[in-house]
């Protein structure tokens, strides 16, 4: 807002009066406010303001150039709003461009961090009212080293892991390979070109395996494993050479299949003709002999079995509890909101509940799962089970047989703190390793 002062004098200086006349910005009828964040953290803004108090208001966020803002009359109702809006929502960003027109807004590049591209997937929900959010292309924290695995273990579960791009692919790659898979992916931009186009050329043969994986590594792709049947085997590589897949960048180790099973054969065979019986001589009969008398020989000593090999000393039983106890009382392994979803950062606590275990052999161990009171019971029951084998299906990966561990789900029936506050439900939900009573 321009001001000018304009100063009226009649005889005496004293005697002079002045006014202040407020001009206005000038009217703009295509009105709209652009701020980029640059990589080093700088907010250039572009565009208009309606005055010279909201530049300046502006232009005190942390790392605010408005050297480039115009002042300009007609903003929209929404303008405060919709900067406050996109400010926060940049403040996510490693770089990015937010900007409004009109009542429209737009929001594109790169979250910082992996908690802030989960938590700007549900921008959509904090639009202000009578705003529109047209144009939302975000993508995941860039990847240097791009990594991906889908693996199916020799006991049917499936453990996704590495990065992909976007949330929707990794549900879709959840949904693909059945519901005893878990995931630990992580979200990340710099994928391969055609990254999703090429999963899906192979996903169909996944299927065929009875243990293999899919990988990303090194910019290669690789599909391996042991196929079902010879026939599987026939087909996967049929499908290879049909789609010219080592061309497209792909490579293709199959071990030997266990033989299809052979078909039964039925042989015909005719009804054998009676024969008949020669006559046989009258034996001559004669007195038995006497049977000797055999002194009674002593009884042969008892089989005795073997000593069974030496299980887990008792003393060492005692520390793996301690150890998984308080690995366990860290709560540290975390899963998406509602989810069966390994959260990021667990894997370090998983490899150490892994290491503990390895040092606890032959025993079983229960892998128990927790809820709050949150929802249905029955919905917690089931989640809580879920999330116990995910955690099961990741130690397996992490090198422990499965046959030691047994996934446990409790739901919401042994809380352990107040489920009345947030910090007593976080308690609830837990995963809790344990060796299993009578080991």
């Amino acid at each position: 807002m321009i001001a000018l002062g304009l100063a009226l004098s009649f005889g005496h200086p004293s005697a002079a009066q002045s006014s202040v006349v407020a001009v206005p910005p000038p009217q703009v009828s295509d009105y709209w406010v652009s701020i980029s964040r640059q990589p080093g953290g700088t907010f250039v803004f572009d565009g208009y303001a309606p005055s010279a108090v909201i530049r300046d208001a502006l232009g005190a966020h942390t790392g605010a150039d408005v050297s480039w803002l115009k002042l300009g009359s007609g903003a929209p109702a929404g303008y405060d709003a919709a900067t406050a809006f996109g400010l926060a929502a940049l403040d996510r960003f490693s770089e990015g461009r937010f900007a409004l027109r009109g009542t429209v807004l737009s929001l594109s590049g790169t979250a910082a961090t992996q908690a802030d591209f989960i938590a700007l997937q549900s921008l959509a929900k904090e639009v202000p009212a009578g705003l529109i959010l047209a144009m939302a292309e975000i993508s995941a924290p860039r990847v240097e080293s791009y990594a991906f695995s889908l693996r199916r273990q020799p006991n049917g579960n499936v453990l996704l892991s590495g990065f992909v791009p976007k949330p929707a692919l990794e549900q879709r790659l959840l949904l693909a390979v059945g519901a005893r898979a878990s995931s630990t992916l992580r979200f990340g931009s710099g994928e391969p070109l055609n990254f999703e186009a090429s999963l899906d050329k192979v996903l169909p043969l996944f299927a065929l395996l009875k243990d293999g994986e899919i990988k990303l590594e090194g910019g290669t792709w690789l599909f391996s494993g042991r196929p079902l049947t010879t026939s599987d085997a026939e087909s996967i590589r049929a499908t290879f050479a049909r789609d010219r897949l080592s061309e497209a960048g792909w490579s293709l180790a199959l071990a030997v299949p266990a033989p299809d099973a052979p078909q039964p054969v039925q042989v015909a065979t005719a009804p054998a003709e009676p024969v008949a019986a020669e006559p046989v001589p009258p034996a001559e009969v004669t007195q038995p002999e006497p049977e000797p008398v055999v002194a009674p020989a002593a009884q042969a000593a008892p089989q005795v079995p073997a000593a069974p090999a030496p299980s887990t000393p008792p003393e060492t039983l005692e520390q793996c509890r301690t150890n998984l106890a308080a690995l366990s009382a860290q709560n540290g392994i975390l899963f998406r909101s509602g989810a069966a979803v390994l959260a990021e950062g667990t894997a370090t606590i998983l490899a150490s509940i892994a290491d503990a275990i390895t040092h606890c052999p032959d025993v079983a161990i229960d892998v128990a799962g927790h809820t709050d009171s949150d929802g249905e019971a029955a919905a917690n029951l089931a989640l809580s089970v879920a999330r116990a084998e995910a955690v099961t299906t990741a130690l397996i990966g992490l090198g422990i047989d499965p046959e030691r561990l047994y996934a446990i789900g409790y739901g919401e029936s042994q809380p352990v703190a107040d489920n009345a506050t947030s910090a007593g439900k976080a308690q609830n939900r837990r995963i809790v390793v344990s060796v299993r009573d009578g080991a």
